[in-house]
């Protein structure tokens, strides 16, 4: 295997396609239920089959999921799913159909709940709740064995594993390279060596779907570059898509749970046995803000302004912990340094130039965003929550996008 390193720096002068000014805030709660850290989440979704998008979310202190119903853009309704044992420790989260009856379910670590159905007469019908062996810092869904349905993954930094719903959630392992964190969510599932079937990634390593997700796994290395020191150890957010338009899927990936976070492509150059890695310009630093990065817990690609290429959307989490720099790691943040939303835009060429536009600077921060078309006009919004907050409470979010289309 061949594998290149370069990293790449462009100006930060916005082209004018993205701006700040074209997204607008809109609060879905500004006081989830408790007051410690630990949200789990976030689940989008339209789980009221009314056509737009709820979200679904936990709380670790209150040991409980909850789902909010939108209304429109500025209310959302939260209502009780269920309370559970293991929401004490739920991260991840995904959305998928697990008993197949045709209503979303929402799928947490250990246990799923089950979408009664009936939400729409009565949005506080209850959930009931079903255990499984998905536990891990990350849970993702992706059609694994090509039969159509969703199926849902789970990382627990060791050992990454997929659940069959036609199956009744059976497990299957996909495997495992070292130790981690974090590193799969929110989308490292898809095709990378051009067979016809997704593939899985975690830090450093990606597994070959053996054709029906069963099977021999076979894992090939590509060139991660982790955060030395790093917060919390090696951690990353994935997302598997194809950036240059070259027919072949290539990684893109953000440091996460830790200071000095930054955010990269990696192309595929040959079905997987060769890449190369890009380094995205750091997002500029305001007049008077602290320079550095945080944890860039929240990733997403999409085309944001509908130029048919993608662009890269990344977000700086809240939280203030410093204790590990006692033992020598780096602190979450540098102090004082003001979380962005930051969306890296496409060139548009064939050899992508991204230039980083900040959209939003300070709380409310970022933590596993989720994007989505919430307001049904034909683009890609995102939907936040908070983790561990450095503001006065902890809260999800919305920011609607309004930009306004421009040729080239």
């Amino acid at each position: 295997m061949q594998i290149a390193v370069i990293a790449v720096f462009v100006a930060v002068t916005a082209n004018g396609k993205i701006d700040p000014a074209n997204w607008t805030h809109f609060s879905i709660a500004d006081q989830l239920p408790g007051s410690a850290w630990g949200t789990g989440g976030t689940p989008l979704a339209d789980f009221d089959g009314d056509g737009d998008l709820d979200i679904s979310l936990s709380r670790r202190e209150t040991k409980t999921a909850y789902w909010f119903q939108r209304i429109d853009d500025s209310t959302w309704i939260r209502h009780t799913i269920a309370s559970h044992e293991t929401m004490n420790k739920q991260l991840g989260a995904t959305e998928v159909d697990c008993d197949l009856d045709g209503f979303v379910d929402a799928v947490y670590s250990l246990v799923w709940f089950k979408n009664p159905g009936t939400l729409a007469a009565n949005p506080d019908a209850p959930w009931k709740a079903y255990r499984y062996f998905g536990n891990g810092h990350d849970i993702l869904s992706g059609d694994v064995n090509g039969d159509g349905h969703r199926d849902v993954i789970a990382y627990d930094g060791k050992t990454a594993s997929w659940y069959d719903p036609v199956q009744g959630m059976k497990q299957t392992i996909i495997g495992g390279v070292g130790e981690n964190h974090g590193g799969t969510a929110p989308k490292g599932i898809g095709d990378l060596d051009g067979d016809g079937d997704n593939d899985v990634v975690i830090p450093g390593y990606w597994f070959a779907n053996p054709g029906s997700g069963h099977g021999v796994w076979t894992h090939h290395p590509w060139p991660h570059l982790a955060v030395k020191n790093a917060s919390y150890g090696t951690s990353m957010r994935c997302w598997i898509a194809d950036i240059n338009k070259d027919g072949l899927n290539d990684i893109v990936y953000s440091d996460c749970d830790t200071g000095l976070s930054h955010v990269y492509w990696v192309q595929n150059r040959n079905k997987g046995a060769e890449w190369i890695r890009h380094q995205l310009p750091d997002p500029p630093t305001a007049e008077g803000d602290v320079p550095g990065t945080g944890s860039f817990h929240s990733l997403g690609v999409a085309d944001f302004d509908k130029d048919s290429d993608v662009d890269i959307f990344a977000g700086e989490q809240e939280d203030p912990d410093t204790y590990m720099t006692k033992s020598g790691k780096l602190a979450m943040k540098p102090t004082g340094l003001k979380e962005r939303g930051v969306i890296w835009e496409h060139s548009g060429s064939a050899r992508p130039v991204f230039t980083p536009v900040v959209i939003h600077t300070d709380n409310p921060g970022w933590h596993d965003a989720v994007l989505g078309d919430v307001d049904g006009d034909g683009d890609v919004d995102i939907v936040t929550k908070v983790w561990n907050k450095d503001g006065e409470s902890y809260h999800a979010d919305y920011w609607r996008n309004d930009i306004i289309v421009n040729s080239r």
